[in-house]
């Protein structure tokens, strides 16, 4: 048995269900009728992971919904799965998707979740992928004008464009369209992935180089770019190698991935830092376009 097999057992142990389900789907490219298959979606679907996702919803506020479309979009379920349409109208309703500096975020999990038919979802996701810049990223939003001083042209903003990445692979993934994807992947390409054109010794920003998981709009994992990019079909493209051997360097002997950081209180199971991440393990052999043939498939223990 070969190390990539022993990784993907654990990730099909059944201490984290969420992980098995996407594993099996993902990786292991089964379909969503297969028995077993549909044994661990049910089994998710009745578990403890979802009780606090779903009460983030009777918490009434725009954060714990917004952490609440992430936890399920993390967890591989849709609109289908779970009863939150009159969540999602309220959360528009009350933001209009002026998330902060989370709109492409939340369009990523909106439409990880099934609603890109949704008509202001269909609406607005033209709109804000037309705010791209020159250079193939977004710009900032703050009403900062020390950050962003009216009528000064800026520079696209990293934090931003990490969220249209992983909107723009999403897109992908459902079958849409999207004519803004290569020039948001060029934008990180032509970084290397994370670092600074004045100096490429230098990341743009440090918490982009770490795993930490699960994903804000403003923090998103190495392993979340990587797998981003990779879906986008630049797996194996040359810009991305200093990305990959970071990556790299926080696999361990195992094969298993290292968990950088995460959120105070995750709104999802996460492990603690400085252990073994499923999460980060799962996005890390996605970033190198690892899809098992079904013949290939290792059953769960």
């Amino acid at each position: 048995m070969n190390s990539n097999d022993t990784v993907i057992r654990w990730l099909l142990e059944d201490d984290n269900l969420a992980v098995k389900y996407r594993t099996q789907t993902e990786i292991l490219g089964l379909m969503h009728n297969d028995k077993e298959v549909k044994t661990v979606h049910d089994a998710l679907l009745s578990s403890d992971l979802l009780k606090p996702v779903m009460a983030l919803f009777d918490v009434g506020k725009d954060y714990a919904d917004s952490h609440a479309f992430s936890a399920l979009a993390e967890y591989g379920l849709t609109r289908e799965d779970v009863d939150i349409d009159r969540y999602v109208d309220r959360h528009i309703a009350s933001t209009n998707f002026r998330d902060g500096c989370g709109e492409g975020f939340l369009l990523r999990n909106l439409v990880a979740l099934g609603y890109a038919a949704h008509p202001a979802v269909k609406k607005e996701l033209p709109l804000a992928l037309a705010a791209q810049q020159g250079d193939g990223g977004y710009p900032c939003v703050s009403n900062n004008p020390k950050i962003n001083k009216p009528g000064v042209p800026h520079k696209s903003c990293f934090q931003m464009t990490a969220s249209y990445l992983l909107l723009a692979a999403q897109l992908k993934k459902n079958g849409i369209h999207c004519p803004q994807a290569e020039g948001i992947a060029s934008y990180f390409l032509g970084r290397d992935v994370l670092y600074r054109h004045d100096d490429p010794h230098r990341y743009v920003k440090d918490c982009h180089a770490s795993t930490f998981h699960p994903p804000v709009c403003t923090r998103i994992g190495l392993h979340m770019t990587l797998n981003a990019i990779s879906i986008l079909g630049h797996a194996d493209d040359p810009a991305c190698t200093r990305a990959r051997e970071l990556l790299e360097s926080k696999r361990g002997t195992d094969g298993k991935y290292i968990l950088d950081g995460s959120l105070t209180k995750p709104y999802i199971k996460m492990e603690k830092p400085g252990k073994p991440s499923k999460w980060v393990t799962f996005y890390a052999l996605q970033a190198y376009d690892m899809i098992l043939p079904p013949e290939n498939i290792i059953c769960p223990v």
